[in-house]
């Protein structure tokens, strides 16, 4: 058997019934259909089983566990060298399969068609906005060198069994008890990390008879909502890619929607209630897709707020220090030197004020799920690696019990920053091998902030290596654990230079924007709030409360708290 088509359904006889008996007319003939019915009580089971059809027809019946898992079983049963999977509403062309068929005998690991609005769809907002989607997602697939990750969807897909199988299948965890959406993608990112050849093929066409209830289109966008949030938490190096949430646009959609994104569910219901009834009604026009397109909104950020609340493992603002010093005669280095008893009065009002600081494992174990950090936690970071750390700093911290992450520039090791120097900088001492291994024995994290301290985004590439993976090469050398933290120096960084510290194995690797790190950041951007020696602990208590701000009004907020002389 070449292909075998699987078509995941839930109460929806009548539809899956006629695209069943759709694939009669296929011109390719060597297939077989496999249908799941995923816990169906509208006799879908029974109706499927009585067509009289051309091809093999297996029917399987699983209690209400998604879509992920009804494919997954039906890739189970399957035993044909392709699986179509096609959702249940999915009304195949006569050539489909010929033309899937086409593509892998191409050389394509997967192939996705086009899939617009069948003609028989009823008519109102929604079918118009699906109709809209598919036309634009032709489009833009048709001149596409390859195919966006977001577009690796499930509706009409094949892939080679045995490829299926060795990838994994469907993770069944993001449609759990029924919930829609997030499977696919996730799927789709492991088909491209593992090199396979991905091909649109527009003359692949299934049209998609869409009729969906406005309610449960609601639903569905509140789970749309939740599987984004899982997928970046599940691979946080791709959330730009994965997209990020819905918005409420303007400003009266948020005066009269945004205190529901918050509510109870039972208090939103009646607002759903009525768009819901408003698109059923038939009434078309600006003013309602415009009404729907802003509950939807809405639904979606309750999925993402939700989402939030079930992952998180708290979060971490993360401080970044350069020297501790009294540099104020020094014009290029003085804002970036703190000095020795202005840095223990911050700490200690940190402490004053409820703040916990937390180690570098705590917050990997945070990022990865495995733990959760306590209320209102700070990670300390020291970039440069000065030979202030071991005097005066670490007698201050190990007053305090805190411990901290060093960045030291691989290549100036025992030497000095040089990378100042044109600008007429004081040259200052870094530790030696010796100073970061003492750092170490006292329990203290040593990380790399590259070799050389030059801006990356303007580094060669064929430089990179040498400054992310033979920096940690050389940190390793010195006798000292091979460092899993990077700073980026000046806070620089391409996608490229970004791409280059996950390959080189860190675990983490640190920016200058102030936000705040929590699971499903981008561990290869993390943010960092810096601490100048104008903070008094007024201010950088404001620091730290702004640190998610949007950056213009953080700044208004900053600008009017001064700043110590």
């Amino acid at each position: 058997m070449r292909f075998s088509v699987v078509i995941p359904t839930h109460q929806r006889r009548d539809v899956v019934v006629r695209n069943v008996s759709a694939l009669a007319g296929q011109t390719h003939g060597d297939f077989e259909v496999v249908a799941v019915v995923d816990g169906s009580t509208d006799g879908t089971a029974a109706a499927l089983r009585a067509l009289e059809t051309p091809f093999p027809l297996t029917v399987l019946e699983q209690p209400n566990s998604g879509a992920a898992t009804a494919r997954n079983a039906g890739a189970a049963a399957a035993s044909g060298e392709i699986l179509l999977f096609l959702d249940d509403d999915m009304e195949g062309d006569p050539g489909l399969l010929a033309e899937h068929d086409r593509s892998h005998r191409g050389g394509a690991d997967l192939v996705l068609g086009d899939v617009p609005l069948h003609p028989d769809s009823p008519r109102n907002v929604l079918s118009d906005g699906v109709g809209a989607w598919a036309r634009a997602r032709r489009d833009r697939l048709a001149v596409a060198d390859d195919v966006p990750l977001a577009d690796l969807l499930t509706g009409q897909m094949s892939i080679k069994r045995d490829l299926f199988e060795r990838l994994g299948a469907f993770d069944a965890a993001f449609t759990r008890d029924g919930a829609f959406g997030g499977e696919d993608v996730d799927f789709g990112y492991r088909v491209l990390k593992a090199g396979c050849r991905v091909e649109f093929n527009p003359a692949a066409v299934s049209r998609q008879r869409f009729d969906v209830d406005p309610a449960v289109y609601l639903r569905r966008e509140y789970d749309a909502g939740r599987s984004a949030q899982e997928l970046m938490a599940k691979h946080p190096e791709r959330a730009g890619d994965i997209g990020g949430s819905r918005r409420l646009a303007t400003r009266r959609s948020r005066l009269l929607l945004g205190p529901f994104v918050a509510a109870p569910r039972p208090l939103s219901a009646p607002v759903r209630w009525g768009v819901a009834g408003l698109v059923r009604s038939g009434r078309g026009g600006a003013r309602t897709s415009a009404a729907f397109q802003a509950v939807r909104s809405m639904e979606h950020l309750r999925g993402v707020r939700a989402a939030r609340r079930a992952l998180s493992t708290g979060e971490v603002l993360v401080l970044a220090y350069h020297a501790i010093q009294d540099l104020g005669d020094d014009a290029v280095l003085r804002d970036y030197a703190v000095p020795p008893a202005q840095f223990a009065e911050q700490l200690d009002a940190l402490l004053d004020r409820g703040w916990r600081f937390v180690d570098l494992d705590a917050v990997v174990r945070a990022l990865d799920g495995d733990a959760a950090l306590p209320p209102r936690s700070l990670l300390l970071t020291f970039d440069d690696a000065y030979a202030d750390l071991l005097d005066p700093v670490m007698p201050v911290l190990a007053e305090r019990r805190i411990t901290a992450v060093v960045f030291a520039v691989a290549g100036q090791i025992g030497g000095e920053n040089v990378w100042d120097r044109a600008k007429g900088a004081t040259m200052l001492p870094l530790l030696g091998e010796d100073g970061l291994r003492q750092l170490v024995a006292a329990g203290h994290e040593v990380g790399s902030h590259a070799m050389t301290h030059r801006p990356l985004s303007r580094a060669p590439a064929e430089e990179l290596p040498d400054e992310l993976a033979g920096s940690a090469d050389r940190l390793e050398s010195a006798g000292l654990p091979r460092p899993r933290a990077l700073a980026y120096p000046h806070g620089d960084r391409s996608p490229a230079v970004v791409e280059c510290a996950r390959e080189a194995g860190y675990a983490v690797a640190f920016a200058i924007e102030a936000g705040v790190v929590r699971r499903g950041a981008d561990r290869w951007s993390l943010p960092r709030v810096e601490v100048v020696a104008g903070d008094t602990p007024r201010r950088l208590a404001l620091k730290l409360a702004t640190a998610g701000w949007p950056g213009p009004l953080r700044r208004r907020a900053l600008a009017a708290v001064r700043a110590r002389p």
